[in-house]
């Protein structure tokens, strides 16, 4: 039998290397087509949330810090249109402390004024929150708040849900980090919540959206500490939910968290 041999200063190869290297070719690319589409399908979705570094930005409206502590701001008269802005604090730390601190600027209840603050805008999803990038100095300006039912919000009636999802913290979550779920998130995310980040619950719908749930105790209690092993986990949770403006909150036992296999 014949055996084909290359000589490397032949002008041409000879027929059979020639098929044998064009189906070799053609093999490997097929495969290595395959495997890049199993490897960008299979992965964990990185969220595309937006954080502002280096660029502060004013608001104005009234805080209050439940459920948690928040910025509201309303786009006209009566107060119809606005938005519900989570308040966290600069690093990994939530916002209660710098609230605390203006309040004592203030010298009155902070909930009574209409404020301007400062900080880093982070958002995603139509959901937005407040880096208090400079702590307590993010105050500009306060003024006794005249109209306070232009800022009135109340909640919707409870109703009870039993949902699958993950708890993230926020910050990250919503654009400071990518990727900020899952395992290779758990540390950070334990971090900023133990650090006093509200807990948020991602839950994913059929329709390939996110609902996302604000959790706190039956008492309204803040859970960071009772929650964190089950952080970047698979988790059902059963609960009392009720609607704050775009945000959901979500009433529950920590006892009663179910971590899935």
């Amino acid at each position: 039998m014949k055996n084909d041999f290359y000589i490397g200063y032949m002008p041409k190869a000879p027929k059979g290397i020639v098929r044998f290297v064009l189906a070799f070719v053609l093999i490997l690319f097929v495969i290595m087509g395959g495997v890049s589409y199993f490897l960008s399908t299979s992965h964990d979705h990185i969220t595309n949330g937006t954080y502002e570094f280096g660029e502060l930005t004013e608001l104005t409206g009234v805080i209050r810090m439940g459920p948690v502590p928040h910025i509201r701001i309303v786009a006209d008269a009566d107060g119809k249109i606005g938005k519900n802005i989570m308040l966290i604090d600069f690093g990994k730390f939530g916002a209660k402390t710098s609230v605390e601190k203006m309040q004592e600027q203030i010298g009155s209840n902070i909930s009574e004024f209409e404020v301007t603050i400062r900080g880093t805008l982070i958002y995603q999803d139509g959901f937005t929150l407040l880096e208090l990038t400079e702590k307590e100095k993010a105050l500009q300006r306060y003024e006794k708040l005249e109209q306070a039912s232009r800022y009135q919000l109340f909640p919707t009636a409870m109703v009870t849900k039993s949902l699958i999802g993950e708890i993230v913290d926020p910050k990250c979550y919503f654009g400071s980090m990518k990727p900020a779920q899952s395992k290779p998130h758990r540390s950070c995310a334990s971090l900023c919540i133990s650090g006093g980040i509200p807990p948020v619950y991602v839950v994913q719908t059929p329709e390939k959206t996110a609902e996302y749930y604000i959790l706190k105790g039956l008492e309204g209690e803040d859970l960071n500490d009772e929650i964190l092993d089950f952080v970047a986990d698979p988790t059902r949770i059963e609960g009392m939910v009720t609607e704050f403006g775009e945000w959901k909150v979500l009433y529950m036992d920590p006892e009663k968290i179910r971590r899935l296999e």
